[in-house]
């Protein structure tokens, strides 16, 4: 088990509940990316290696992004803000280029944990934990 310092510790527990929602939903996302990331990998195409392994790598890198960003944000780093929301915010259009067909599913499941996590990192009480101001009104 991973020992965390004590004033993390207390900063992890203070975090409000939006904030550790919207974690949570990063933690999806970010597995997903990762694991598709890794199945890319699985399907590079003789002629197009250097494509697949960087479209590959860069989706493990965004994954990997997403989840740090959750914990920063878990932390109370207030910096973790911004590009969470970027992410999100690029997020939506992706989104909707997968509705129709097979693929809505997709539509909705990265769309709708993309308004989410935006509404949770923005409600008062995770903005009163990022910026610090946790203990007054």
């Amino acid at each position: 088990m991973i020992s965390l310092p004590s004033a993390l510790r207390s900063r992890l527990a203070a975090a409000p509940r939006p904030l550790h929602a919207a974690a949570a939903l990063l933690l999806v996302q970010a597995l997903g990316f990762v694991a598709f990331g890794g199945y890319e990998l699985t399907q590079v195409a003789a002629g197009r290696v250097v494509s697949g392994i960087v479209t590959a790598l860069l989706l493990i890198l965004w994954g990997l992004g997403l989840a740090f960003g959750g914990w920063a944000m878990l932390g109370g780093r207030l910096l973790a803000r911004g590009p969470v929301v970027a992410a999100e915010i690029i997020h939506l259009p992706i989104a909707w280029s997968f509705r129709g067909g097979q693929t809505t599913w997709v539509t909705l499941l990265l769309g709708l944990t993309s308004l989410a996590v935006v509404l949770l990192v923005l409600v008062p009480a995770s903005t009163r934990h990022l910026t610090g101001a946790a203990g007054r009104p």
